[in-house]
């Protein structure tokens, strides 16, 4: 059995769509890149690595101001 395209419409609004989806889909030809955006996973990825970059340069500073005040006596 061929399932419906499930496209519910931009912001929510019901619309209809008679084709049937793709296979192991959900969704019609002329709809499945409205759901599955080229390339926005791809961003999002590197948006992360370079927030993740940031954390681990400024925990770097931490640990390398804690090693100094060890080194100069002070009690952690």
């Amino acid at each position: 059995m061929i399932n419906p395209c499930t496209w519910i419409g931009p912001y929510g609004l019901k619309c209809t769509c008679d084709r049937p989806a793709m296979p192991t889909r959900n969704y019609c030809e002329d709809h499945i890149w409205l759901i599955y955006q080229k390339g926005t996973n791809l961003r999002r990825r590197h948006k992360d690595i370079r927030v993740a970059n940031a954390v681990w340069d400024w925990e770097s500073e931490f640990n390398s101001a804690v090693q100094e005040l060890v080194e100069e006596g002070f009690e952690v």
